[in-house]
């Protein structure tokens, strides 16, 4: 037997995953893919901005619980990368979330007031853990932190959307993730300037 907690968890995860794969799926493909009818479905959700609402939520809450895990402010600073890209599809859904689903940034903080703070704070978060990698030498100090912190945050994104597409697996993730982050796309060629 399930809790209501639990059974809103479970369309939640089906819903994450419908969601995954189609961008534009209805609610009852989101309750057959939960198992449950869509007036059960909507006994949680009433409407679909309403699941829209919780799954940011979450997701918000995971990339929160993600930079806690990782120790930015003050934790190893190589495990912290680590547990940043260990943990990148919950990162990269930050930033892709309600305008992958079809809805603008205006319209998704009017559902979700305190949305901006959040972002915000996340994205904080990491400068500072990209400032303080800087001054200990593990990243490059020509660079600002914060577009160190774009382009991990679009690199998780697009990892993430590879590997829904199956052009990439699940394992590879982490390590094509890191690899882009820390050495580029460049081989060997040399481009004359």
């Amino acid at each position: 037997f399930m809790s209501r907690d639990q059974k809103r968890d479970a369309v939640l995860d089906a819903a994450a995953a419908v969601y995954a794969r189609d961008r534009s799926a209805s609610m009852q493909q989101i309750a057959a893919s939960a198992g449950i009818s869509r007036t059960t479905l909507v006994r949680h959700f009433p409407t679909r901005e309403d699941l829209v609402v919780a799954l940011i939520d979450r997701v918000l809450n995971d990339a929160t619980a993600v930079l806690d895990q990782a120790k930015l402010e003050d934790g190893d600073l190589v495990r912290g990368l680590s547990c940043l890209t260990e943990n990148f599809r919950m990162l990269g859904q930050v930033w892709g979330g309600g305008y992958g689903l079809g809805y603008g940034w205006s319209h998704i903080e009017t559902l979700l007031s305190d949305l901006a703070v959040r972002v915000e704070t996340i994205n904080a978060r990491l400068v500072g853990f990209f400032e303080r990698g800087q001054q200990a030498g593990l990243f490059r100090q020509d660079l600002p932190a914060a577009w160190m912190t774009g382009a991990f945050q679009g690199l998780c994104e697009t990892t993430s959307d590879l590997i829904d597409a199956e052009s990439m697996g699940k394992r590879q993730g982490p390590e094509f993730l890191i690899s882009i982050f820390l050495n580029g796309a460049s081989g060997a060629v040399q481009l004359n300037r």
